[in-house]
């Protein structure tokens, strides 16, 4: 996956929907943020890829659909996209009950390419991610769902 974040040359734009993700690397983590509140550095490789970006003058964007209250675990990922937003990514939140009133069509996370690319992710019932899927068709409705996406929620 990591060709296509070197060979944008506009923007990528993440959407995800569920509410946990099950990352290996972030298992301890968490554990830590329960018990401290606070969220280590965990993804370097991730803030590096941001970084680079930006010196290409590319935007990488993210909106989450979370469900209010906030879970511990969403808790945890808006400390972790705080970290995101300091290395120069955009990251926007978007109430569940809004979104749906949205009627988007969409039930899966996806990556957008530059107008051109739908990565579709697949996870398993746990938000283990299993792998992903190319999509080159109705890429429109999915610019027409980042556009809106990006006017409806709210930048943290």
């Amino acid at each position: 996956m990591l060709k296509y974040f070197k060979n944008f040359k506009k923007y990528a734009f993440r959407l995800e929907l569920l509410q946990r993700y099950d990352v290996e690397d972030e298992k301890e983590s968490f554990l830590k943020f329960i018990d401290s509140g606070k969220v280590l550095n965990i993804n370097s490789d991730w803030y590096k890829l941001i970084k680079e970006s930006i010196k290409r003058n590319v935007v990488i964007q993210r909106v989450h659909v979370v469900k209010l209250p906030l879970s511990d675990y969403i808790k945890f990922e808006v400390g972790i996209y705080k970290k995101n937003i300091k290395a120069g990514e955009e990251v926007s939140l978007i109430d569940l009950d809004q979104f749906n009133k949205l009627n988007l069509g969409i039930n899966f996370d996806f990556w957008l390419f530059d107008d051109e690319i739908v990565l579709k992710m697949n996870y398993d019932k746990n938000g283990k991610f299993l792998n992903f899927e190319e999509i080159h068709e109705n890429i429109d409705k999915f610019v027409n769902i980042k556009n809106i996406l990006l006017s409806q929620s709210k930048l943290l």
